[in-house]
């Protein structure tokens, strides 16, 4: 797999997060979900820091932080 594979599974994955944690009923479970979308970004971020993926690849990823709870 190459990195522009990587970085559009993790892509992937946030956005799957985020829209589970949308139609969730559980607090503690809707947290979970927007935290592992939040890490996803951070990975992301950290491959855009390190050269291993272009900038552009990052500026694809929705930007919802932890905070913006959704329940």
């Amino acid at each position: 797999m190459d990195l522009d594979e990587l970085a559009q599974k993790i892509r992937g994955r946030i956005a799957k997060c985020r829209e589970l944690a949308k139609y969730i009923n559980d607090p503690r479970t809707t947290e979970t979900l927007l935290q592992m979308a939040n890490e996803g970004e951070r990975d992301l971020a950290k491959l855009e820091t390190e050269g291993a993926v272009p900038t552009s690849m990052i500026d694809r990823v929705s930007h919802t932080r932890s905070g913006d709870r959704i329940n």
